[in-house]
C-alpha cells in the first residue's frame, strides 16, 4: 500500500507534466497493488483522473494556455462514446470471452485491450516524433480538422469508457497534429478534456448503481494531487522535445508491462 500511494504521487506528476498517462498508471496501481478488480478499477480511475485533471486545469487556466474552444469541440462527441461504453458495452460483455489468445475473463480482456491501446498510441507517436506543433493538420482546412477531431473524439470516448482511461495519451497527439497546438498548450487543453470525459464516465457508473470506497478514493486523491502540483512545476522547466520523447517511451513501456503481467 505504501508503494501504491507513492506511485499515486508519480501518477499525478505524470498527468500534470504530460497531460496524459494518468490512467496508464492508475489502473495497474489499483489492480496490482491494491487488489481491486479491473472492472471496478476502471471506474476508480475515471474518478481519480477526472478530479486530478480538474486541479491541473485550474493552474493552466491561470497561465492562459488552455484552448477551451478546441476542448469543447473534442469533448462533446467524446461524451457520447463514454456514455455508450460505460452504460451499454461493458455491462453487456460476458464473464468469459473466446479470443485468438484463448478463453479470457472479462477482467483480463479489459486489461489487454488497455495495453493494446497504449502500445498503438506509442507507435504512432514514435512514427511522428519529428513533427512539430500541428504540422499534420496544415494540409487540412479548418472544417476538416473539426471533423477529424470530432471523429477521434467519439473513438477516444468509447475507449475511455471501456478501459477507464482519460485518453490523454491519445488526446495530446490529436491536439498537436490536428488542433495545431504547441506541446504545452496541448497538455493543458487535454487536462480539461479528460476532466469532462472522466467525470461523465464516472457519473455513468454511479447511475447504474456501482458502489465505490469513498474513503479510499479520498486518500488516493491526496497523493495524486500532490503529484499534479509537481508535474505542473516540472512542465514549465523541461524542454518540449524532451517532453515528447519521454511521453512516447513512458507509454510504450507501460503497454508492454501490462501485456506481460496479464499473459505470463
Amino acid at each position: 500500500m505504501i508503494l501504491g500511494y507513492l506511485l499515486a504521487i508519480g501518477m499525478g506528476c505524470v498527468l500534470g507534466l504530460l497531460g496524459g498517462g494518468g490512467s496508464i498508471l492508475t489502473v495497474p496501481i489499483l489492480v496490482y497493488l491494491f487488489g481491486i478488480s479491473p472492472i471496478l478499477a476502471t471506474g476508480y480511475s475515471l474518478f481519480v483522473v477526472g478530479l486530478t485533471s480538474a486541479f491541473g486545469v485550474v493552474s493552466y487556466l491561470r497561465q492562459g494556455i488552455v484552448d477551451i474552444r478546441l476542448a469543447l469541440t473534442f469533448s462533446i462527441p467524446a461524451l457520447v462514446g463514454v456514455l455508450v461504453s460505460r452504460r451499454y458495452v461493458l455491462p453487456a460483455l460476458p464473464s468469459e470471452i473466446e479470443t485468438v489468445l484463448g478463453v479470457l475473463s472479462k477482467d483480463t480482456l479489459v486489461m489487454i485491450a488497455f495495453a493494446f491501446l497504449v502500445i498503438v498510441t506509442a507507435a504512432m507517436m514514435f512514427r511522428r516524433q519529428s513533427i512539430g506543433g500541428g504540422a499534420i493538420g496544415e494540409d487540412l482546412d479548418k472544417r476538416s480538422n473539426v471533423l477529424v477531431m470530432g471523429f477521434v473524439g467519439v473513438i477516444v470516448g468509447l475507449l475511455t469508457g471501456f478501459v477507464g482511461a482519460g485518453g490523454g495519451f491519445m488526446i495530446v497527439p490529436v491536439l498537436v497534429y490536428f488542433g495545431r497546438l504547441g506541446m504545452r498548450e496541448a497538455v493543458a487543453t487535454s487536462l480539461l478534456i479528460m476532466t469532462i470525459n472522466s467525470l461523465v464516465g464516472f457519473g455513468g457508473d454511479l447511475s447504474i448503481g456501482v458502489h465505490f470506497d469513498w474513503v479510499f478514493l479520498a486518500k488516493f486523491m491526496v497523493f495524486t494531487s500532490v503529484g499534479m502540483r509537481l508535474g505542473i512545476w516540472f512542465n514549465s522547466r523541461i524542454p518540449v522535445a524532451f517532453l515528447k520523447r519521454g511521453f512516447s517511451y513512458f507509454v510504450l513501456v507501460m503497454g508492454f508491462f501490462i501485456v506481460l503481467k496479464e499473459l505470463i
